[in-house]
């Protein structure tokens, strides 16, 4: 073989060589490229998942304080107002019965007994009297009254009652509640969980994932596609339902809360001027037997008043 011949056919050679190694290099710097973009459009999504989470638990944390504090308001509103008429009228009956001790200072055996008998009644530290009922029904400290009852169930540091539950619903640090899956699902560090998922899915660090298997030349780039928008379309619409039960149960647990709050608040006002008007009648029947005239007196809540 000549010289010149040998010599073109090295030419040839390193140009076919050249041929194939250039296009490769670009081939590579546009792939990585892609695996970049996937990875960063990624922490874009999480970013504004996670932001849009915090926001929603942010919320719904005041909305329950607000509620909270429109509960307790209402209840010290309510303790008050029945705490003060109970002072006026053991007032004004201890002024009356002293008035009516000096008016039948020499009255017979019977109706110094009378007497007796009204002070008993009118003394709300005397077990059973009528007083002592209303007195005992308006207490907050007393195991099982009318307003015990409520104060419990406003109570978010009493177990199990209607605040505790909606307090615990809300919670993200609580086990197993509402929020605490809420929080996990969009959580890319908690095991298994669809965010969890995801990230590993973008990544091509990830044993096994789309993007280390085109990485490491094992599937093609039309496949590491395919396969990722498969998954990433599966996570997100797993988050999505996810998230939106969650957000279902945690409205579901602010409304059912506020209903029962109301109901009881309301069945508690009416309970209590319930007890009022029997204390007050049996006093007012006990005086008019003593005197022919009984007490008067108007109800203690105007009807817009009994709402919550």
């Amino acid at each position: 073989m000549s010289f010149f011949r040998k010599s073109l056919l090295i030419m040839c050679s390193l140009l076919i060589a050249t041929a194939v190694l250039v296009p490769a290099g670009a081939v590579h710097a546009a792939d990585q490229k892609w695996i970049n973009q996937v990875w960063s459009d990624y922490k874009a999504f999480n970013k504004k998942t996670v932001d849009t989470y915090n926001k929603y638990q942010a919320r719904i944390e005041q909305d329950y304080k607000r509620f909270n504090d429109k509960s307790q308001a209402a209840l010290d509103e309510l303790e008050r107002k029945v705490l003060e008429d109970q002072e006026h009228w053991v007032q004004l009956l201890n002024d009356d019965y002293e008035a009516l001790s000096a008016r039948y200072a020499d009255g017979s055996l019977n109706m110094r007994n009378q007497l007796m008998k009204y002070n008993r009644y009118i003394n709300p530290g005397h077990m059973g009297s009528p007083m002592y009922n209303y007195a005992r029904q308006a207490n907050i400290g007393m195991l099982n009254s009318t307003m015990w009852k409520l104060d419990k169930e406003l109570n978010d540091a009493f177990l199990n009652s209607y605040m505790w539950t909606y307090r615990e619903a809300i919670n993200p640090a609580s086990l197993n509640s509402s929020a605490f899956k809420f929080k996990n699902t969009v959580n890319e560090s908690y095991l298994n969980s669809a965010m969890y998922k995801l990230r590993n899915a973008s990544s091509s660090s990830s044993l096994n994932s789309p993007m280390w298997k085109y990485k490491m030349g094992r599937i093609s780039k039309t496949a590491a596609k395919n396969e990722y928008n498969k998954l990433f379309k599966k996570y997100t619409t797993e988050m999505s339902q996810s998230n939106a039960v969650r957000k279902k149960e945690i409205a579901d647990m602010a409304s059912s809360t506020q209903k029962k709050v109301e109901q009881l608040y309301i069945q508690t006002v009416l309970s209590l001027e319930e007890q009022r008007e029997k204390t007050l009648q049996s006093i007012s029947d006990l005086r008019k037997e003593i005197t022919g005239e009984g007490l008067e007196w108007e109800p203690l809540f105007e009807e817009d008043e009994i709402k919550f």
